[in-house]
């Protein structure tokens, strides 16, 4: 297993991230043995959030005889104090930790996010209060907004921001290159989303917008995966090529574990590889757009 810098803290967190909704709607067996499996294959960088269902339920008691030798993300989709107070103290409990290495504001999207996010009351004054007390060691953020997620770094000293960085949404929806930029410029910590996505199932769920409406390919994906193995390999080759420390893979365990596999062979992306990704992307819808 390769390992990256987390840069504020110094932490060397794996460059492959489980994320919790993997273990959303599994037995507790099978959440012990793919949170065994992650961890006995190097894996020491967990995610998880609130709105993932159970996964956090799930996740805590099987993570918890790892825990001192993790790196424990979790996230918040509240905006005011009082209300991600309530839902860290939960999620705490849940996780069974007194603390978490990373706690982010989850999926960051509007200007009224950022104007709620920067109250007096907002959920900002309270991460920072929680980072004072040593129950969060670094302070981040995910966004489904590029410029928006700019916008929050030029007005605060983030520790890392979690983004989408997938080759269809950056060739097709021109999406991550001022974030990415902006994080490099600010010395950020980039941790990349859907880096195993294919593209959107519709245009109607562009921008992380699931529908009712539109049929899944797959349970815990709003959008297509890549299940081509060989455009996987080339895929997670590219979005770890670029200046980042880690991904995380699709929901389903398969997938996470072929790209578990896929990581372990990780070499720099080569030009011809690159454009095999551009061609794959060709008429397909990008999950974000600029």
């Amino acid at each position: 297993m390769l390992y990256r810098e987390f840069t504020s803290t110094g932490d060397k967190i794996s460059i492959i991230g489980f994320g919790g909704i993997v273990v959303k709607d599994e037995s507790s067996s099978d959440v012990s043995k793919y949170v065994e499996y992650a961890y006995e294959n190097g894996v020491n960088y967990f995610d998880v959030a609130p709105a993932y269902g159970n996964a956090e339920q799930n996740l805590g008691p099987a993570l918890a005889p790892y825990r001192k030798n993790v790196f424990l993300a979790c996230k918040t989709g509240k905006r005011t104090y009082h209300d991600a107070e309530r839902e860290f103290k939960n999620s705490l409990s849940n996780m069974k930790t007194d603390y978490f290495d990373l706690y982010q504001m989850h999926s960051v999207s509007t200007e009224e996010d950022f104007q709620n996010i920067i109250k007096k009351d907002g959920v900002l004054n309270f991460l920072i209060e929680m980072k004072d007390k040593g129950h969060i060691r670094n302070i981040g953020f995910s966004a489904h907004s590029s410029k928006i997620g700019v916008k929050l770094l030029d007005y605060f000293d983030f520790d890392s921001v979690l983004f989408p960085l997938n080759f269809t949404s950056w060739y097709q929806g021109g999406f991550g290159h001022d974030l990415l930029s902006k994080a490099i410029e600010t010395n950020t910590t980039r941790l990349g989303l859907k880096p195993g996505a294919s593209n959107a199932l519709s245009e109607s769920t562009i921008n992380c917008k699931p529908s009712k409406d539109i049929l899944r390919v797959r349970k815990k994906c709003w959008y297509a995966p890549i299940e081509d193995y060989e455009i996987m390999k080339i895929a997670y080759k590219w979005a770890l090529s670029q200046s980042i420390t880690s991904v995380l893979p699709p929901g389903e365990f398969d997938l996470w574990e072929k790209a578990l596999k896929v990581i372990n062979e990780y070499k720099p992306i080569e030009d011809h590889e690159i454009q095999k990704l551009i061609d794959f992307s060709e008429n397909k819808l990008p999950l974000f757009t600029a």
